[in-house]
Formats: structure tokens, sequence, C-alpha cells
């Protein structure tokens, strides 16, 4: 087999996403017993109560392959958001949805807009099926710069995907701008908004993305139960869609691609809307406090409307490695000037500062 030739041309330029280090590394390069890991954004809290023991019952029913459709997930989320239920996919996480959007719609050739940096998925997904990204840079103060995306369309634009928070920079486009970007799109091109931090978001302007949605625009909302609602794991996400575009991705999606544990742990955390405010009131208290202790320590930072912190650095590499010595993981992106910091339980916070006041003393900087 010569595989050079097999295996589809579209993929050489692509990159296996990387996940990270794991904790067991970290211990045993850094000697540290306690190791927080904060490169992926998960949150600090175990999966709701309720989801556990949901989850502990069915454990025994295994043998059984999940319901196929999502049935019983699929109309609790309708319930909750006023949607029909030809609009629901439920998806091995949101990432799954996105690549079955594209999987849809793509052809080589066609062009993908989204803002750069943002969700590493995009170019995957573009590149995947020959089609063409086209990134477009972020405004001062790391936010999407609606009016260029909107310039950067052309009638060879099948998709543009909109961050929102933005990941890895947790800024938000605000509502003004987004409508007005609205205004621009033509009715040919789907825009793909991807909500996966949206629970974290205090913005009053923030734009809800089922706000938007009535099933006839080319519009498309996603979001996730592995980020306030801790099923990262269980890797579930759901979204919003046309008819005709859900439809398309039931025809792709792997029959039963959503597995038993996941969609009975989202159904019972779904109904927990205490703990849902609970935990964004926890994390906005604790970003605060980041933001307070960088200022002290002099790093710069961009304020953040998710679960983490975009932390700006002359020397990212250097400080990664530093960090990794006090026992914390964050997301490093090569080069690039910074580094992402999640936000954990108070302790972790508190932790998080000592890190890097350390790092910072020894560097004499960040």
């Amino acid at each position: 087999m010569d595989w050079q030739a097999a295996i589809r041309p579209e993929l050489e330029p692509m990159v296996p996403y990387a996940p990270g280090l794991r904790v067991s590394e970290v211990r045993e390069r850094s000697g540290k017993e306690r190791i927080l890991k904060l490169s992926s954004n998960e949150h600090p809290c175990g999966p709701f109560p309720s989801a556990i023991r949901a989850m502990e019952a069915v454990l025994p029913r295994m043998n059984r392959y999940p319901d196929g459709s999502a049935r019983a997930l699929r109309g609790a989320l309708c319930e909750r958001f006023g949607l029909a239920d030809e609009h629901l996919v439920v998806g091995n996480g949101s990432n799954e949805i996105i690549r079955l959007i594209a999987q849809a719609l793509l052809r080589p050739g066609d062009e993908v807009v989204f803002a750069w940096p943002s969700f590493v998925v995009y170019p995957m997904v573009t590149q995947m099926f020959g089609a063409v990204a086209v990134k477009v840079p972020l405004a001062p103060g790391e936010v999407h710069d609606l009016d260029a995306m909107a310039d950067a369309i052309t009638e060879r634009t099948r998709i543009v995907f909109l961050c929102n928070p933005n990941n890895p920079t947790g800024t938000i486009y605000r509502r003004e701008a987004f409508e007005r970007f609205l205004t621009r799109v033509p009715d040919d091109v789907l825009v793909v908004l991807d909500e996966a931090y949206f629970e974290f978001a205090t913005d009053a302007e923030y734009p809800d993305g089922l706000a938007y949605f009535d099933g006839e625009r080319p519009i498309v909302v996603l979001r996730t139960f592995s980020k306030i609602y801790s099923l990262a794991g269980l890797r579930i996400g759901y979204g919003a869609l046309p008819a005709p575009l859900a439809s398309a991705t039931h025809k792709l999606r792997e029959p039963f691609n959503v597995n038993s544990v996941a969609q009975i742990a989202a159904y019972h955390s779904l109904a927990d809307e205490a703990e849902v405010i609970r935990r964004k009131k926890e994390n906005q208290e604790q970003k605060t406090y980041l933001y307070s202790s960088f200022d002290r320590i002099g790093i710069s930072y961009v304020p953040s409307e998710a679960n983490f912190v975009y932390v700006h650095s002359a020397r990212p590499v250097e400080v990664f490695e530093a960090l990794l010595g006090e026992g914390v993981i964050v997301r490093d992106f090569g080069t690039a000037p910074a580094l992402r910091v999640g936000v954990g339980t108070p302790d972790d916070t508190l932790a998080t500062v000592s890190a890097f006041e350390a790092v910072a003393e020894r560097l004499g900087g960040v």
C-alpha cells in the first residue's frame, strides 16, 4: 500500500489535537504531590450530586445500547429552551456537532471564516473537508472584530464560526455589534454560535444565541455539558439547528453517538439550576481574586467572561515550564505570547497565586 497516495491529501497539513500534560506526568517532573490541572477549562468540582446518583443507578444496565435518539434528554432540552424537537441535536460533545455540520456543508474550495485565536477545532474541521480557513485577527482587547469578519465573507463562504465567550481569550462580542453583524451576513452563509461557556457570562450585553434562533435563519447555537456541569469526561453537548441541517447531521452521526451514562447525567444535571447559579457566582469570585492578585504581581491579563483567564507573557514557554515546577498546569500556545489559566476552587486559586508569585520572583516577571 502506498499510504502517501492512499490517504487524502487534505489531511497532510493537519496536526492532531494535543490534550496537554497528565497530572501523573507533572507530579513526577515537579516532585509536588498536589498538582493543579488548569489547562483544559474543566470545572474544578465534580458532577452534580443528582447526576452522580443517576449514573450509579444506570451502570448495571451497561450491557444495553443507549437510546440512539436521546429522547428523554432532547425532550428536557426542548422544554427548557422552547425548541421544537426537529431542531435539537445531541452529540458526543459539541465538538462532534461542529464536525457533522462541516461534513454536511463543506466542499473542497469552500471558505470558513472565524476569529483567531479561537477554538482550535474550527481550522481542523475546515481542513478535514478540503475547505479554506479564513482567519480574522482579534481586535484590540482580544475581542472578535465582527466588522472585519463580515468584510471577510465572500461568495465562497459557507460557514462563520463565532465563539462567545471566546476560547482562549474569554472575551465576548456584545449584543449591538452582533446584531449589526447579522444584517451583513448573506442568507446562504451559516452562522455557528459556539456558546460552550455561556453559563459563566455575567455581562448584561451578552447576546444569548437562542434569542436569535428561529429555525428559519441560517443560525446554529451550540452548547455543552462539559464545563459548568462538569461532565467533560462523558463527552456530551447539544445544539439548536435548522431542521434540514439537523436532519443531515442525523444521517452522518454514529448510530449510538452519546452513551447512556452521559445521557442520564446530562438529564439530571439540567434540573439543578441552583447549582449552576452557585458555580457561576463562585467562578466570578475566584476570577476577581485572580485579577487583584495579578495586578499586585504585575501580570497583564484579559478580563474574562468564562472560567479561565488569558494571561499575557513575554516568555510563555519559560513561564509555562516554571509553573510546572510549582505543580500548576496551564495551557500554552507554543510561542504565542500568552497562557490560559483555568479558574479553580478557592483553595486552587490561592495555590495558583502562590505559584505565579514564585515564578515571577524567580524569573523577574511573567
